[in-house]
């Protein structure tokens, strides 16, 4: 813990990056239509809202090499399932910005935003 303590002390740019990767997913899902549930951290849902068709585009996500997890029923409201992404302070720039091109091509795909 001490260790911890001390990376975060001395590399203050772990938390800029990781928040600054927060905000521009957060912002590139919200320009795309997505619902974000007004998420407020690293871990940002994705509502699609039907549990089968959540499977299937998480599924299709990872055959592009998106790696994410669905939440459906009874974790998730009827009709509210999502899918959970996650970001971390050493993602690039690059990545996310494939990861958002993804999610922007299956969305329409999969009739959640247009």
């Amino acid at each position: 813990v001490l260790a911890c303590l001390d990376v975060v002390q001395e590399e203050p740019e772990i938390f800029e990056n990781l928040w600054s990767n927060t905000r521009k997913m957060k912002k590139g899902f919200t320009d795309l239509g997505f619902n974000t549930m007004n998420s407020q951290t690293p871990i940002i849902p994705v509502v699609i809202g039907d549990d089968m068709n959540t499977f299937a585009f998480t599924k299709a996500l990872y055959e592009h090499g998106v790696f994410a997890t669905p939440v459906v029923r009874p974790a998730a409201p009827e009709g509210m399932a999502l899918i959970r992404t996650s970001y971390m302070a050493s993602h690039e720039s690059q990545d996310l910005d494939y990861v958002l091109d993804v999610f922007s091509k299956l969305g329409k795909a999969f009739g959640v935003i247009k």
